[in-house]
């Protein structure tokens, strides 16, 4: 009975390192090393955010407002497959949101670049509240070069712009990078059905 729960509790051990822990930019003394690629003057408002400071962005360009991670946050994120990217957003100045493609979040790795609109509808809204996002780190949504991707960053960006002009000023506060908690990869799947086809064979042996 003893060996039994050892091997229920190894699976389950195992379906848990789908999900790593990792980082949060909560912004609240600094801009902590980001950036801003394709137009948008960056400021960093010492309060106001979802909890202490955040980043503000004002868009000043034709582009599209991208919000650039800074290099200490790249580099191998292998352990981050099956975990995910979140963020916190405000419409501060209350524009209508309605420009496709806010929250796209790019990866990048040398020429390879992988894509993908995590936050879908007309997004942040214009209620000048904040609201959070998250997005999975799964091959199932970025397709199979996603573990290659990761294993050697160098680059990471969100797409701030949400409005068809340039108007908006945008607020981005808590960039969660490995979520803890989210959709697992395939194999972790697989391995948390093994884990109660286990318990499952350890609830008949108590029965007998």
């Amino acid at each position: 009975m003893l060996k039994m729960r050892m091997i229920v509790a190894l699976a389950l051990a195992a379906t848990m390192g789908a999900a790593q822990a990792g980082v949060i930019y909560t912004f609240d003394s600094d801009g902590q090393g980001w950036t801003i690629e394709d137009g948008g003057t960056l400021s960093h408002q010492a309060s106001g955010g979802n909890g202490g400071g955040f980043l503000q962005v004002a868009d000043s360009t034709a582009g599209e407002l991208r919000f650039a991670a800074p290099a200490s946050a790249l580099g191998d994120w292998s352990t981050l497959l099956g975990s995910s990217i979140g963020f916190d957003a405000l419409n501060i100045d209350g524009g209508a949101p309605d420009w496709g493609g806010f929250g796209t979040i790019r990866l990048i790795s040398g020429a390879t670049v992988l894509s993908l609109d995590g936050v879908l509808g007309a997004e942040p809204p214009a209620d000048r509240t904040w609201h959070r996002y998250s997005v999975p780190l799964t091959t199932a949504l970025w397709g199979d070069g996603l573990a290659d991707v990761l294993a050697d960053l160098t680059g990471f960006t969100i797409q701030g712009e949400f409005h068809n002009g340039v108007s908006e000023t945008v607020g981005f506060d808590n960039i969660r990078i490995g979520e803890v908690g989210t959709v697992p990869e395939p194999q972790s799947s697989a391995l948390a059905g093994l884990a109660l086809v286990v318990a499952g064979t350890l609830r008949r042996l108590r029965r007998r």
